[in-house]
């Protein structure tokens, strides 16, 4: 069963991963394109195989960072809230009867999901998360991203740590009343 979760949480891993990078390399670029910085690419980046960005000025660089960390935040955090979203409202062990019924009805039976699915997600979304924040917070100690990014942050993480701490309770005492 470890096995199985392990392998469950690397497949769920990876659409995040891609999704973190993507809105990073986005949100350089949407900075980069909408406040006209001037930066250069070279081909002598991480290991001779990664472009590598050079801004023009300081200035240019951490306005752009702070961007493209913002960026990658609220991709974190737009995954975050969908995961949350669907074990909240559209988990099958306390999905309310009305809406179940509605899903039906719509034949969208396919939004239903179980808990196994929704806490391996949930898990490593969060965790993206969390280390989207330890991102931050060492870019601010660094001066690189503006603290109220960093503690922003940090308080729309630990509020959906304790959202999704809920729903798990409520599954916990579902679990009980029912075994």
């Amino acid at each position: 069963m470890i096995t199985k979760s392990i392998v469950k949480l690397i497949d769920e891993a990876i659409i995040p991963a891609v999704a973190l990078i993507c809105g990073k390399m986005l949100g350089l670029l949407a900075a980069s394109y909408f406040l006209n910085l001037s930066f250069t690419i070279n081909s002598t980046g991480l290991l001779g195989a990664l472009p590598s960005v050079q801004f023009s000025t300081l200035h240019d660089y951490i306005l752009a960072e702070n961007y493209s960390n913002l960026a990658m935040f609220l991709v974190a955090a737009l995954g975050t809230i969908y995961v949350l979203v669907r074990a909240h409202f559209f988990h099958e062990s306390h999905i309310h009867p009305v809406l179940h019924a509605k899903l039906v009805s719509l034949n969208l039976e396919s939004l239903i999901a179980p808990s196994y699915h929704l806490y391996h997600q949930a898990a490593i979304w969060l965790t993206f998360l969390w280390l989207t924040v330890g991102f931050l917070t060492l870019s601010t100690l660094l001066a690189i991203t503006y603290p109220q990014i960093t503690i922003i942050a940090f308080v729309v993480a630990a509020n959906f740590s304790w959202v999704f701490a809920v729903d798990v309770e409520r599954e916990i005492e579902l679990s009980r009343s029912n075994g």
